[in-house]
């Protein structure tokens, strides 16, 4: 699989569909809930009616404000800016900081996939790719969005931030954290708990309660 999406990016950066198993009532990004199997890409694409298109993304050439370390996974990078930029660009780049950090702490916990491709797939755990979910229809068209927006500016700095976090350039805002929700609501996993930081629109934890 991950052959594949290399040989994809040698075309160009790809925006993938994603096929997320259920509807999460709760609006959290970062989940305890138990994931079904990482999906394949094949099933990934089903949502969008069949394989993925390649296409470059618009914003290519602003792809990171200085040259990415060489080792740098660039498919890892874009899958991380797509699912930052999905969750909490309305945040800000820190918030948004946070959500890729959450992801590579994820990454690195080892129990959720050795790549953030296999990361931020897991059914169930990112609501920016849940069926239905606004915020999937809008990643499926950021290579269209206009240049002056508010939205093209922060899926610049996505990227450019996905980049720092992969080359270990960046301080992780949320010391640690694997779970998060959104503050306005109060999923089970996390009553009576004490968030590690709060952080624009979002509450970041370390650990889950057990429901």
């Amino acid at each position: 699989m991950k052959a594949t999406l290399v040989l994809g990016v040698a075309a160009g950066l790809v925006i993938f569909a994603a096929q997320a198993q259920g509807g999460q009532d709760e609006r959290a990004g970062a989940s305890p809930d138990p994931a079904g199997p990482v999906l394949e890409w094949d099933e990934l694409a089903q949502g969008f009616g069949g394989r993925p298109v390649l296409r470059p993304s618009a914003a290519a050439p602003d792809f990171v404000a200085e040259p990415p370390a060489a080792e740098l996974d660039v498919v890892d990078a874009h899958w991380m800016a797509l699912t930052m930029w999905g969750e909490a660009r309305g945040s800000g780049e820190e918030a948004m900081r946070a959500v890729g950090h959450v992801i590579d702490n994820r990454r690195r916990a080892g129990h959720h996939g050795a790549f953030v491709t296999e990361t931020v797939s897991e059914a169930w755990q990112f609501s920016c790719w849940n069926p239905g979910d606004p915020n999937r229809a809008a990643i499926q068209g950021i290579d269209r969005l206009p240049r002056e927006s508010r939205d093209f500016e922060m899926w610049v700095a996505a990227r450019r931030i996905a980049a720092e976090i992969l080359a270990e350039r960046s301080a992780d805002p949320t010391e640690g954290a694997l779970f998060y929700h959104t503050a306005d609501v109060a999923p089970s996993w996390s009553r009576g708990m004490e968030p590690a930081r709060q952080i624009g629109g979002h509450l970041f934890f370390r650990t889950a309660r057990r429901t």
